[in-house]
């Protein structure tokens, strides 16, 4: 797993937070602007010296360390700075520069390892000192090992706030060995920043002293204002990010109005209008968790058979697999940037193999696993790195809320996705659903990860995974692609629609604030012991709303039951007049592989809303399967004061 870490010398904190962030091998360097670094292309300098950067052996360690100044290798220009060790020393090239306290920097460069084992590690590194030179924070991005050509470390959008009293940063491309590291095109620069302003108003009237500010203090700094006589009010200097900030306006006497999807550009400022209405919040947000009871009996993997052919047109496939060559309104495998994309990744299969299933989905994994990434965590632990328009900061961490009608209209279409670095899992499936379908290769989207259709001429075919999550986590740490691409088995749901399974889904009818528990699971035993305790824990479940551990694991030659948990958190500033919410949890899909055993339960912080609850099933013949939802319909009337 590729981690981000951040160690605090002040109480030898360890932060670890799930990130990945991968671009195209060879790219030209970022642009420069503000950058702090002397010589960043590492181009300049005499002899074997490099103007600005100073070649620092660290103590520990045995063995050999060599540094070059090296013109063999390089991802822009002539040269870069290489370093080899034998043994186990460390070593780093450093670069001293001056920064300010509680100011957001942005990091990146380009790295190649060749021959890195796996007790060795090469990374970039930022070490905050004061004035006394007292080490006040490290900042040691993800390491990375093995051989791999030169590729973006992290994007520009990876930020990071220098502590209090800070004064000057050591930047540094760091080794430990054994193997060789070569850097090049770094960017140290203060993050780009903008404003948000606007007016708060009630009818015609301004409202002064209204508290504005954006949710969840990003970066660990609290972003607020308040209005003036004018109803006016700036948010200044706002880091540019995912055009995901979530803005808020709250007054005594009045409703409080969150807006959201605010994005921010560099020395712009973005306007953003209030219009607050009188009355009182709603006394509380709507909670809600499911849980299900399955049997599972053991599967076998599935590898993506090499002599699995594409037919020429949708004619050569079962008529059952064909609802998943569609477009539809998530997975937007129409859309001229999907079919632009689709076309250039054809084009980079050989011509002899274009027709071959293997090859061009992998083309679609590869491509996806290199260039776009899981969104990057910067919440936990440390204040300093909190995004609060990332996309698992907003979906699943604890004071994290997203923004939207529901989950699906929060979560980017597989268009909207090409235009960002980094996104989550369920964004990851669409996007790779769309480009399968879009080379006419059959592919329906999981709640994170997609399947695609394969067929030889001696079988009908049967569904094989693709999982780029997985895929560019692996290739970004170790600089090698195939985790996730096939070896999967049948998943719990699987749509009979062209759009996907998500975990949750409800109906606001106006967008606003919400936010999910991630789902898991709990195992038992698969016997009649292991089922008594599974249906009596969802049992307990139901009355608190807390879920019990399972007591067994999934074995290879055995059923076991599962149950399958999820959640969700509505907040109701935006409900307006709508009085009836209807919130729904998918169900396992029956199979050969799954057998519902019709226990379920749910529990709510507001069981007094929970007016009926039905299950839904939708069938899409020819398409195989029955899709089932479990539907609780809320009465929010108690909640919404008059």
């Amino acid at each position: 797993m590729v981690m981000w870490r951040a160690v605090t010398l002040f109480g030898i904190g360890i932060l670890l937070i799930t990130a990945l962030v991968v671009f195209a091998q060879g790219d030209a360097p970022l642009g420069a602007a503000g950058n702090l670094l002397r010589n960043p292309g590492m181009e300049e300098g005499e002899g074997s010296q490099p103007t600005g950067w100073l070649a620092v052996a660290l103590p520990g360690g045995n063995g050999v360390i060599r540094f070059d100044w090296s013109d063999t290798r390089s991802n822009h220009g002539a040269r870069s700075l290489g370093m080899s060790i034998e043994g186990t020393k460390r070593g780093l090239w450093q670069q001293i520069v001056p920064v300010e306290g509680d100011r957001i920097y942005r990091m990146t460069g380009y790295l190649a390892t060749e021959g890195i084992g796996p007790e060795g590690d090469a990374h970039l590194q930022v070490v905050f000192r004061s004035a006394d030179g007292t080490v006040l924070e490290f900042v040691d991005y993800s390491g990375h090992d093995r051989t791999r050509d030169f590729a973006l470390d992290f994007p520009a959008d990876l930020k990071f706030r220098a502590p209090d009293g800070a004064v000057r940063a050591e930047v540094n491309g760091y080794l430990q060995g054994p193997g060789s590291v070569w850097f090049d095109d770094f960017v140290f620069a203060a993050a780009p920043i903008g404003a948000i302003s606007g007016r708060v108003t009630n009818g015609d009237d301004a409202v002064e002293g209204v508290r504005v500010w954006i949710h969840g203090d990003p970066w660990g700094k609290a972003v607020e204002t308040t209005t003036g006589p004018d109803g006016a009010y700036v948010l200044a200097d706002v880091p540019v990010a995912f055009p995901r900030y979530i803005v808020l306006a709250a007054k005594d006497g009045y409703k409080t109005l969150p807006q959201g999807d605010i994005a921010v550009a560099a020395n712009a400022t973005t306007t953003l209008d209030f219009a607050l209405e009188p009355g009182l919040d709603p006394l509380d947000d709507l909670e809600v968790r499911y849980g299900f009871l399955n049997w599972a009996e053991p599967q076998e993997r599935r590898d993506v058979p090499t002599d699995a052919v594409i037919p020429a047109d949708r004619s050569g496939y079962p008529d059952t697999v064909c609802a998943f060559l569609e477009p539809d309104q998530y997975i937007t495998s129409d859309h001229p940037a999907i079919q632009a994309l689709a076309a250039e990744l054809l084009e980079s299969v050989r011509e002899e193999d274009r027709h071959k299933t293997y090859d061009v989905a992998w083309a679609v994994y590869a491509w996806v696993s290199s260039n776009k990434n899981h969104d990057a965590v910067f919440g936990n632990g440390s204040d300093a790195y909190r995004d609060v328009t990332s996309g698992i900061w907003q979906t699943i961490q604890g004071g994290g809320w997203c923004w939207g009608r529901s989950f699906y209209d929060w979560a980017y279409k597989a268009h909207e996705s090409l235009k960002q670095g980094s996104f989550i899992c369920v964004e990851h499936s669409w996007l790779c659903a769309a480009l399968l379908r879009a080379l006419n290769i059959p592919a329906r989207a999981r709640v994170g990860s997609a399947q695609f259709w394969v067929q030889t001429a001696a079988d009908d075919g049967c569904w094989v995974g693709m999982s780029t999550n997985g895929g560019s986590n692996t290739y970004r740490q170790h600089g090698v692609l195939g985790e996730g691409f096939g070896g999967a088995t049948e998943p719990v749901f699987t749509p009979v629609t062209s759009e996907a399974f998500l975990h949750e889904d409800w109906n606001l009818e106006n967008p606003g604030l919400w936010r999910e528990t991630h789902p898991w699971g709990e195992i038992y035993i698969g016997t009649n012991t292991g089922l008594a305790r599974a249906i009596a824990d969802l049992e307990r479940f139901a009355e608190t709303g807390e879920a019990a551990r399972g007591n067994g694991r999934k074995l290879a030659d055995a059923g076991v039951y599962e149950i399958h948990y999820s959640a969700i958190t509505i907040n109701l500033y935006t409900v307006a007049d709508q009085r009836l919410l209807d919130v729904r949890f998918p169900m396992a899909t029956e199979s050969e592989y799954y057998t519902d055993t019709g226990e379920r339960a749910f529990w709510t912080n507001h069981p007094e809303c929970a007016a009926r609850t039905w299950v839904e099933e939708i069938t899409n013949p020819p398409v195989e399967g029955t899709q089932r939802w479990f539907h609780i319909e809320f009465d929010l009337e108690s909640l919404l004061p008059g």
